[in-house]
Formats: C-alpha cells, structure tokens, sequence
C-alpha cells in the first residue's frame, strides 16, 4: 500500500486507492442509462450540432481518424465512402472501427464538449441496388440528396453495427453512460 506522510504532523497515513481518488470513470447505473437512450440517439443523429468522425486501423496497426458524414437508423451508423478512398481499404482488411460524435456546444463544465464514443463491426455495402435504397432513405429523413452528384467514383455505404457506447456529458455528472447492447438494433441484414 502506497503511503503519503499526513502534513499536519503525524505520522504517514494510507494513499487512496485509484478507484477512491478517481471515480469519474465509473459508469452511471443501468436505470440511469436508461434514461438516456433516446437522448443520445437523437445527438449522434444530428447533422447540424455533431461533428462525426470515424476511426479505422492501418495495415501496421495504428488507428487512423477523420471527419465524415454519418446516417443513423435505428442504432445502425452508415456512412458513404468511395471504392478508391482509404477508409474502404481499412475496413476491407479489418472491420472493426470506431465513431466518435461530438457536440459542437461547450458543456456547463468548460470547454468539453458532449460526447458519444462508439466502437463496432462494419460491413461495406457496395451492391449499387442498397447503396441508392440507403440515398433515398437517407433524403426522405434528412432532405439530404446524393453528396457529389456527376462524381465518377463507385459509391459504397459503410455499415456499422454498434457494440459499445460510451457518452458523456448527458448525466449531469462526469459518469458516462454505457450501453453494451442495443435493444431493437437494425442489423445489416435487416436494412432494406
């Protein structure tokens, strides 16, 4: 046990353990979490106030991040990605990735932003019949059409399925919220 010498004269006295010293990390109960759930489907859904970015993983191992545009149905995040970009590559070879949303507001606290930190399985969709079913739900819900019209790259969606969630600032407290399941999820083979 680590021991710090007790500064009004005494002898030394027993360090607190991490967990005593540090307990933000800990996770809010699951019936507070619960309350959360829409609140922060609708924040990872908002295109106006989050800033997305996707993280993949390079052939050496190292993570790479950048921004994107991401659609969100259900708990399913799909973003559309080019047959020659990187980040198709990387997914190719390992599908795990990560999203992390941002809010773009400054929180009650300081200068932290709110925000949510999602890592799961993704699938790359390049059947041109699903990639054009993907625009036209992705316009009838956000009035967003295709992104580059007359582009000549072959379009493909990446379609993640979540596995864990981290969000913070959504409490009131610097406990994140976590969600280890998804209850009504849309996997990949039930989007139309």
């Amino acid at each position: 046990m680590l021991r710090r010498r007790d500064s009004g004269g005494g002898g030394a006295v027993a360090a607190p353990t991490t967990s005593q010293a540090y307990d933000a990390e800990r996770e809010v109960t699951p019936e507070e979490a619960e309350q959360h759930r829409e609140e922060i489907r609708a924040f990872i859904s908002d295109w106006d106030r989050v800033a997305t970015y996707l993280l993949t993983v390079r052939r050496d191992g190292r993570p790479l991040m950048r921004p994107v545009s991401a659609f969100v149905e259900g708990w399913t995040i799909q973003t559309v990605t080019q047959n020659v970009h990187l980040k198709t590559k990387q997914i190719r070879r390992n599908p795990i990735v990560a999203y992390l949303f941002s809010g773009l507001e400054a929180r009650e606290r300081g200068n932290d932003p709110v925000s949510v930190y999602v890592q799961g399985v993704a699938e790359l969709v390049d059947d041109p019949a699903e990639v054009e079913a993907f625009y036209e739900r992705r316009a009838a819900a956000t009035g967003r059409r295709r992104g580059h019209p007359g582009d000549t790259y072959t379009p493909s969606v990446i379609r993640t399925t979540p596995q864990y969630l981290r969000a913070e600032g959504f409490s009131g407290r610097r406990h994140p919220v976590i969600y280890r399941d998804f209850p009504g999820l849309t996997t990949a083979a039930q989007v139309p």
